[in-house]
């Protein structure tokens, strides 16, 4: 549809599988600096991973959990 994008998937092969999460992406105002200046830009000057929050570690140990119970 153009619009979906994939965060995470499990795919089982065989007896075991694969889990991908995608990590995201982080910047910070040195970065930034490189970059042209646009005044319709909106971007806040720091951006924190997903990596950095809660959510992102359960379901990195429900992964792992997954993983070492499969």
């Amino acid at each position: 549809d153009g619009r979906t994008r994939v965060l995470g998937y499990t795919r089982e092969i065989g007896k075991g599988g694969v889990t991908y999460y995608s990590l995201g992406h982080c910047h910070n105002p040195a970065i930034r600096a490189g970059r042209p200046s646009d005044a319709a830009d909106t971007t806040p000057l720091t951006f924190h991973g997903s990596w950095e929050k809660e959510p992102f570690i359960v379901l990195l140990r429900n992964a792992i959990a997954w993983g070492m119970h499969a």
